[in-house]
């Protein structure tokens, strides 16, 4: 330590910090690194004796500097730091009793008196996210909305989203919950779990009824000042079918939803979810006190970031492509960092000159969890989107259902689709027609799921020598009349794939022996039933 900070310890350092940094503080590894800095360290031993990447550290280094620059109005760096701080002993008013906060970490207001965080996550490391994050505490603590719900795709960020935050706005209230609901827990639960915990008379009775305990809880969230976050919301709806209902039992959240957005109180609720409560689509509005925020990928500023953490320097060729590529979803860019580091030495150009997009089996597991949630017509479509290799209008998805889906059930299947932000939409620019889309890494997924379930469905018909098995090869067209590109594509994408799985588990010359026998059979059943059934059969023989 220099000679001339006896007169400053790196405690009262860091309460001088701490005081010109209100209402924010030092986040939990920026105290780290400052103590650090304190004894002398270089960024390069930081990051060795925090277990951190270099490039990280510099960066968290440079965002300490930038605001002590901003809080104390003159330009502080690692090297003049210590001379600043002294300056502002005597100036900088510090609390008798200086505490760090333990509760969560990188906190920037003063405690809730009551916190029951038993599914908080640590957001010590956190990227962007600055205009969600405004417009998150400006909907809560300013406009007072009763309800938000934060929307987005598994491994988006949500989760660590709200945690973040709560960290900012949690001052504001008496009372902070979190909730997972991942177990499904039946409502008559959960409303006795959250009443116990805010009820401030240990004798009072609870209710035992859901009815009596969403008035017990309403009366609650009038008299206190409450922030309520519950996690994992999609558990308690239905699967394989239209977005946004709810599971057999579970009827009653809706109601929940409904009061907590309808009634007075001064608290606020955020639900995250990967898909849209129909209470919700009926509820909000922008100017309401029931809102929604559905969250996409990181921005390539901060997606870059995060790449840093995983060893990137965030100046390689092919970064913003990558990103773009996976739309800057944090967990695929996780997952796909690993791999790019383990397989390709990490070389991003060489991983993205590969003809194969990489998903990584968790960010598939991630998918597997959205997809198994779809209704038929749903699974339907987003085959078909895979199928299209490109965006596709109302009329072109419609033709290619056929007849047996009436625009309406399209529409409303569409809006689910949406709900579960599984398909993008956009404006044609020659007609302003809206298109419809699958992202990328969803593509591929999709694809991928398709020529499995094609190839079980020919293996079962070949076992059972009945074409009733046939039921994606009736309704979906391998490959369509479209421009050379598209056509390439899918023969390469789909149809190769398909004879490759199949010539691979018989051979060449058994396989055209069993084809051609479904093929015959199909022509004997000529009815519209049969759809592409002969059509693809022609192609896997060619």
């Amino acid at each position: 330590m220099n000679s001339e900070d006896a007169f400053l310890t790196i405690n009262e350092a860091i309460e001088i910090i701490e005081a010109a940094l209100k209402p924010e503080s030092l986040s939990n590894v920026q105290e780290d690194m400052f103590s650090k800095i304190w004894e002398g360290r270089t960024y390069e031993q930081i990051a060795e004796d925090l277990d951190y990447q270099p490039e990280y550290i510099k960066y968290v280094g440079f965002q300490l500097w930038r605001s002590l620059t901003n809080a104390f109005g003159e330009k502080v760096t690692k090297s003049n730091f210590r001379a600043v701080l002294r300056r502002y002993k005597q100036n900088v008013k510090i609390p008798e009793k200086h505490t760090r906060k333990t509760n969560l970490k990188a906190s920037h207001f003063q405690i809730p008196k009551h916190t029951n965080l038993s599914e908080f996550m640590d957001v010590s490391v956190f990227f962007g996210r600055v205009d969600e994050l405004d417009v998150l505490s400006q909907w809560i603590v300013q406009d007072g909305c009763r309800l938000v719900a934060l929307l987005g795709m598994g491994g988006i960020g949500k989760t660590s989203l709200a945690a973040k935050l709560a960290e900012q706005i949690q001052g504001e209230f008496e009372y902070l919950i979190w909730r997972s609901l991942r177990h499904a827990p039946p409502l008559l639960t959960a409303l006795t779990d959250i009443n116990e915990f805010i009820e401030s008379e240990p004798e009072t009775e609870i209710p035992a009824t859901i009815d009596a305990q969403l008035s017990h809880l309403l009366h609650a969230l009038r008299t206190h000042r409450c922030l309520l976050i519950l996690d994992d919301w999609e558990t308690i709806l239905r699967d394989a079918d239209i977005a946004g209902y709810y599971r057999q039992g579970y009827e009653y959240y809706g109601e929940f939803l409904k009061r907590v957005g309808q009634e007075r109180h001064q608290s606020s609720l955020l639900l995250l979810s990967r898909e849209k409560p129909i209470e919700i689509a009926t509820l909000a509005g922008e100017s309401l006190p029931v809102r929604v925020l559905q969250i996409k990928g990181l921005k390539s500023t901060y997606a870059k970031q995060l790449l840093v953490t995983k060893g990137f320097a965030g100046t390689e060729n092919g970064l913003d492509e990558l990103i773009q590529l996976y739309r800057g979803h944090p967990a695929a860019l996780k997952i796909i960092a690993t791999t790019i580091k383990d397989l390709f030495n990490g070389n991003v150009s060489e991983f993205m000159g590969q003809s194969s997009l990489i998903i990584g089996d968790i960010f598939a597991n991630l998918l597997d969890q959205h997809f198994e949630r779809l209704s038929n017509l749903e699974k339907a479509i987003m085959y078909w989107l895979a199928i299209a290799r490109q965006p596709l209008s109302l009329a072109q998805l419609k033709a290619n259902l056929g007849i047996g889906v009436s625009s309406s059930e399209l529409l409303a299947v569409l809006e689910s689709l949406g709900r579960r932000t599984l398909i993008e939409k956009e404006i044609a620019s020659f007609d302003s027609t809206i298109l419809f889309s699958l992202q990328p890494v969803v593509m591929k997924y999709v694809t991928s799921i398709f020529i499995e379930e094609i190839f079980q469905e020919i293996h079962e018909a070949i076992a059972t020598n009945s074409v009733e098995k046939l039921r994606l090869l009736k309704s979906h067209a391998l490959v369509q009349q479209e421009s050379d590109k598209i056509q390439a594509e899918q023969v390469r994408l789909i149809l190769t794939r398909i004879k490759e799985r199949l010539y691979l588990v018989m051979g060449t010359k058994v396989m055209e022996v069993h084809l051609q026998n479904l093929l015959a059979q199909v022509r004997e059943n000529i009815s519209p039933v049969m759809g592409y059934a002969e059509h693809n059969l022609l192609l896997l023989l060619e």
